[in-house]
């Protein structure tokens, strides 16, 4: 059983609640999935199990699992501005985004906690949690790029 399942059921059943066969693909795909899907892309995904799901369902589903802290969402420039979510890991981590090809990939750092210690000694404030997101080109996209003047443009 996954993670994501595992301390979900727990969590529905200490509230009451009910391992439905629709949640229980909804975290099984979140969990298997590694990247960072929009509820739309989720719901694409679970639909090629169970097309009666509907996208409320989906946000649901995932509000709940952001109020227990067991997915986060994040926000990254993009054209749209979608939230994509994750599954909330044991620790800070942050990100990078291609500008090109859309790809997440996280990552940790050290350095971080020096960025929270500056600012709090800056700021007089308390830091509680943080997340870096980074964009650019992925390694993939970076060797694809051919100059042409002042403008990048992908093979």
């Amino acid at each position: 059983m996954s993670k994501l399942l595992e301390k979900a059921e727990e969590r529905l059943r200490d509230q009451g609640g009910r391992m439905t066969n629709q949640r229980r693909l909804l975290f099984s795909i979140l969990d298997t999935l590694g990247e960072h899907p929009t509820a739309e892309e989720l719901l694409l995904l679970a639909h090629q199990q169970d097309p009666e799901l509907n996208l409320s369902t989906v946000y649901r589903t995932l509000r709940w699992l952001e109020s227990e802290n067991l997915v986060s969402s994040r926000v990254f420039a993009e054209e749209r501005r979608q939230e994509r979510f994750d599954p909330a890991l044991p620790t800070e981590h942050h990100h990078f985004m291609c500008t090109n090809c859309k790809a997440v990939i996280e990552f940790d750092s050290e350095l971080f906690g020096v960025i929270k210690d500056h600012f709090q000694d800056e700021n007089s404030a308390k830091v509680v949690t943080g997340s870096i997101v980074l964009y650019g080109l992925c390694s993939d996209c970076h060797h694809r790029v051919i100059f042409k003047g002042s403008k990048l443009k992908a093979d």
